[in-house]
């Protein structure tokens, strides 16, 4: 199942739900799972105590409550089977069954504790291809996370944008020092991640080996839609993830054609320890395509991007100027 977190019209910001996708409509799971255990004969208290238990106000900590949380979703799935969705409401008349421009959508993880995107500097793409052995990496800062829809700033500050496009493994057990043997024990799922950089600065930050505005600047991180879950390895390593630009695909690859594995990337990154919604990116930019690796795609102001996955979902935005946003 894909999981989304976004807000109704009437809430508050801060009362996130989670979202299931069913029949193309976006499901209140905690409510829906409430309507289940009321079913069942629980009691309506309990029913909305359980179901807020299982399915919290974020994804990271649903992922924190573990197998039960997955079990949760399961019988939530079967229970909606069973359903008309237009009879569908909460234990006491609430609404849960929504179309997708009913729910303002958010990044799906808002603020995970390590989030790490494989990279190798320019200057080591340039010269030579490294050795595949570490999987080097940079932080993304959390407040610099979008969604679908929202626009890409272009910074005041830099002449010289592109964009990468990645997939994000998703962190569903925590670990630290975890062996690659034991690395897709860690996995819950995927989501995808469109890496903007401003690659000038990001060029005169490399002369003191660091990452920092050149990858961490106001939408520099697009996230989403949804984090999909349950998803076998072999299904997850062939997943197809494309980036287009104005309509003309740039990008196109798959686990199975990066230069690290997931497992590689687990074994270095759980030596800092790995908790459910942390999560480990990698980018058509650390992928093979014809012998060689691709490269990130240039943007102008006025384009429109694009990152698909016919699993995940899509990421969508308008690349606008500083001046613009603020007009």
């Amino acid at each position: 199942m894909k999981l989304y977190l976004g807000l109704t019209e009437s809430s508050a910001p801060h009362q996130t739900r989670i979202f299931g996708e069913f029949d193309n409509q976006l499901i209140d799971l905690q409510l829906a799972h409430a309507a289940q255990l009321c079913e069942s004969q629980a009691s309506a208290a309990c029913a909305y105590e359980l179901a807020a238990f299982y399915f919290p106000d974020s994804i990271q900590t649903f992922l924190e409550r573990g197998e039960a949380a997955r079990q949760a979703i399961d019988h939530a799935a079967a229970f909606l089977c069973r359903q008309d969705a237009g009879d569908l409401h909460g234990p006491s008349g609430e609404k849960v069954v929504y179309e997708r421009g009913q729910i303002r959508l958010l990044p799906p993880l808002l603020n995970p504790e390590k989030n790490f995107v494989m990279g190798f500097s320019d200057k080591a793409r340039i010269e030579a291809l490294p050795k595949a052995e570490i999987p080097t990496g940079f932080y993304k800062l959390p407040q610099t996370f979008i969604t679908s829809g929202a626009p890409i700033i272009w910074p005041k500050f830099s002449e010289d944008v592109d964009a990468d496009a990645c997939l994000a493994i998703v962190i569903g057990k925590a670990g630290r020092r975890s062996s690659p043997e034991k690395a897709w024990d860690h996995v819950a799922g995927a989501t995808l991640l469109i890496d903007i950089t401003a690659r000038d600065i990001n060029g005169r930050e490399g002369a003191t080996t660091n990452n920092l505005l050149g990858k961490n600047f106001p939408s520099s991180t697009s996230l989403g839609p949804a984090v999909l879950l349950g998803t076998a390895r072999k299904d997850l390593e062939a997943l197809e993830v494309e980036l287009s630009v104005d309509g003309a695909v740039k990008q196109k690859f798959a686990l199975r054609d990066c230069v690290f594995t997931v497992e590689q990337m687990i074994a270095r990154w759980s030596i800092l320890g790995i908790k459910p919604g942390d999560f480990l990116a990698i980018g058509a930019s650390m992928a093979f395509q014809g012998g060689r690796l691709q490269t990130p795609a240039p943007l102008k102001v006025g384009a429109t991007i694009r990152c698909a996955s016919s699993a995940i979902g899509e990421l969508t935005h308008a690349v606008v100027s500083a001046k613009g946003a603020q007009s």
